[in-house]
């Protein structure tokens, strides 16, 4: 019988057959060893003698783990290890290594239903847009970037990846390439961020090349792919330059460009292909965010909201 180790790099490997992003693979590397080292804790010498109440107190584990600050992992984090673990050993009985899969009976934890936070109104989207300097490269590029960011809803990372032929301005598309869960899709940019894009292209992105053959659509002032952290900070400098007195990130943009669809009565299923949601449930959240909506129609049409009482 092989090791925990061998298993594990079989399972890793399959992966990879299976075409998983890179990012996607590491994570499960770090949580299925991270979960060999608790087993290797509670004196389990193989993986034939994983129970399913060892798994049950290893979800229990990560439930009760915390950092050098005394904080919890989310139940979203935690039920990420869990998928993990159970893909692996899901893995080991389709491969007949094991006749039986411990992990099978073992329930995810149940995640609280939050409502997107930092939802920006359109007088403060406005705002923000109007915060870089656009008669400068970089102020240009930036509003360029945030445009991008609201018109569709892109994520960090999926901006950061853009090369400058998916973008296709005279059409009015974009191309998102190797998106969350190593997806790609095409959605609509808009004719205002189809503008900024197409000048910035001619007019700004020629002076930020510093040779090469990069191909990258946002570059660096030293001419570098834009990374997730650069994309973040940007988004909170022009936050705070606008004023808006919320934290603003570039999943606020995201939020509000689906948030502000589904107010003007968008399909529900035209927002999940825009944001590329693999489920329709992930996208449903938008249908709570829109209660100013309901309060208005409430405060309308409410035969008691009609009268003239006094208390």
């Amino acid at each position: 019988m092989l090791d925990l180790t061998a298993y594990g790099e079989k399972w890793l490997e399959r992966l990879q057959v299976l075409n998983y992003a890179k990012r996607t693979i590491e994570e499960r590397r770090f949580y299925l060893f991270k979960f060999f080292r608790f087993l290797g804790e509670m004196g389990v010498p193989d993986i034939a003698a994983v129970t399913r109440d060892l798994v049950r107190d290893y979800q229990t584990h990560l439930h009760e783990e915390t950092n050098d600050k005394g904080e919890g992992k989310g139940v979203a984090t935690q039920n990420n290890a869990l998928r993990g673990i159970k893909l692996f050993f899901r893995f080991l009985k389709e491969e007949d290594y094991l006749a039986q899969d411990p992990s099978r009976d073992v329930p995810y934890a149940k995640t609280p239903k939050r409502l997107p936070r930092s939802i920006l109104t359109r007088k403060e989207v406005s705002k923000l847009l109007m915060a870089p300097d656009t008669h400068s490269l970089m102020g240009y590029r930036d509003r360029a970037m945030l445009e991008v960011f609201y018109s569709t809803g892109v994520r960090n990372s999926e901006l950061g990846a853009l090369r400058v032929e998916d973008v296709d301005t005279a059409e009015g598309f974009l191309r998102v390439n190797n998106g969350k869960g190593a997806k790609d899709r095409v959605v609509p940019l808009g004719k205002i961020a189809c503008r900024y894009v197409e000048n910035y292209i001619q007019s700004v992105r020629p002076h930020l090349v510093r040779g090469g053959d990069n191909r990258c659509l946002f570059l660096s002032l030293q001419g570098h792919q834009m990374v997730r952290a650069v994309i973040a900070s940007i988004v909170r400098r022009y936050a705070k330059k606008a004023k808006l007195g919320k934290p603003v990130t570039a999943h606020s943009l995201r939020h509000t460009c689906a948030t502000q669809m589904m107010r003007n009565k968008a399909n529900l299923r035209h927002i999940q292909e825009l944001l590329g949601h693999a489920c329709l449930t992930t996208t449903q959240v938008y249908t709570s965010v829109t209660i100013s909506d309901l309060k208005e129609a409430h405060k309308k049409y409410h035969p008691r909201e009609r009268e003239r009482g006094t208390a």
